[in-house]
C-alpha cells in the first residue's frame, strides 16, 4: 500500500477529517459545554425562577451534557472520563425529569 492510498483510506474512515479537525471540534464541544453549565449555575442561583422553570433548565442542562459525552462516547472516545460523565449526567438528566413532570404534571 503506497502513501496515497494509505491517505485516501484514513480520510474514508475519518468522514475525510483529520485527526486535528475531530480534535479541535471535541474541544469545542467541551468547551460549550462548560460555558452552558456555568451560566445554569449562575441563573439557577441567582435568577428568581420558580420550581419548574429551575427544573425545566436543569433537564436540558443535563440533557445536552449527556448527549455531548454519548456522541464521543459513540465515536469510541472511551475514557473514565467520558464514561463518568455519561452516568453522571444521565442520573442527573433522569432526576430532574422525575422532578419536572411531578412539578407541573403531578405525575409521582
Amino acid at each position: 500500500m503506497n502513501k496515497e492510498e494509505i491517505l485516501a483510506r484514513c480520510r474514508k474512515e475519518n468522514g475525510g477529517a483529520d485527526e486535528r479537525t475531530q480534535y479541535i471540534g471535541l474541544k469545542g464541544a467541551n468547551f460549550s459545554i462548560s460555558i452552558l453549565v456555568l451560566l445554569w449555575v449562575v441563573l439557577s442561583r441567582f435568577a428568581h425562577l420558580d420550581d419548574t422553570a429551575q427544573y425545566a433548565m436543569g433537564l436540558l442542562v443535563s440533557t445536552t451534557c449527556f448527549s455531548n459525552f454519548a456522541y464521543q462516547f459513540a465515536q469510541k472516545i472511551r475514557t473514565p472520563t467520558v464514561i463518568l460523565f455519561i452516568v453522571l449526567f444521565f442520573l442527573a438528566a433522569a432526576i430532574y425529569l422525575v422532578l419536572f413532570l411531578d412539578r407541573s404534571l403531578g405525575l409521582f
